[in-house]
């Protein structure tokens, strides 16, 4: 692990691998850069990748709140300060929104955008059902340990800040990946699985996919969401030919 004094706050990323620099942005409640470092020496063999923790989340400096713009300048701020013009940018989930609107506030930074289940903009029923499976009284044991050693003893109130930032106008108005997606000007491949859910709608890939001016969209048979992590091989084989084919 690293950290780095990104905009006043420590910033905490790991670095797994050789290659193009490649960031990868998961940034939800139930993961951590840490826990992906197995998982990128295993199937991200020729890349550099980067696995940063977003602001008042997991090893990074837990915080009381953040605009929404915080995580896009924090994500800039670190590229600066590991001298890196310009990256392949993915991100699953959450990830995705920090992402995106990275790509089109800073197109000039992005070599390609790869987008791995993407949510795409807010929705009642989705909050509603992040906010039940994240009650603290609805969380099982094993989950409760995992949350712990992603975040620490204040897990708690990491899970609060998450769900408090998720519920505001003004992070459903930035994160709205249906506005921001036009200005994407960088090659953009969006995966995931058929099987559907609430807070990880299939029609919101497929919506992107429509908007994005230069994109790839590929939806893999009988498979959760998360196709990174449902189909490893194939999917990292299909970044390796997009980002030779498409991100330069």
């Amino acid at each position: 692990m690293a950290v780095v004094q990104v905009n006043g706050f420590a910033l905490n990323y790991e670095q797994v691998g050789a290659g193009a620099p490649l960031v990868y942005i998961a940034g939800t409640r139930f993961d951590s850069a840490k826990m992906w470092v197995p998982y990128m020496q295993r199937h991200a063999e020729g890349f550099q990748v980067l696995l940063p923790d977003p602001r008042g989340m997991a090893g990074s400096q837990h915080v009381a709140s953040v605009k929404p713009s915080d995580w896009v300048a924090d994500l800039a701020g670190l590229l600066d300060s590991l001298g890196l013009a310009k990256v392949h940018l993915a991100a699953e989930t959450f990830g995705s929104r920090i992402a995106t609107r990275f790509a089109a506030d800073y197109p000039n930074r992005v070599s390609s955008l790869i987008l791995n289940g993407v949510i795409a903009y807010s929705s009642p029923g989705a909050d509603e059902e992040r906010a039940r499976n994240s009650d603290p009284a609805n969380i099982p044991e094993d989950r409760r340990r995992s949350l712990e050693e992603y975040h620490g003893a204040d897990w708690v109130q990491v899970n609060a800040f998450y769900l408090n930032v998720h519920g505001q106008p003004e992070f459903h108005a930035y994160y709205d990946l249906r506005q921001v997606a036009p200005r994407v000007s960088a090659p953009t491949l969006l995966v995931r699985g058929d099987v559907d859910d609430p807070i990880h709608p299939v029609r919101h890939s497929v919506e992107l996919h429509e908007l994005l001016p230069n994109s790839w969209l590929a939806i893999y048979p009988k498979t959760e969401f998360n196709a990174l992590r449902a189909r490893p091989e194939e999917a990292w084989a299909l970044i390796r030919r997009f980002t030779q084919e498409m991100g330069g």
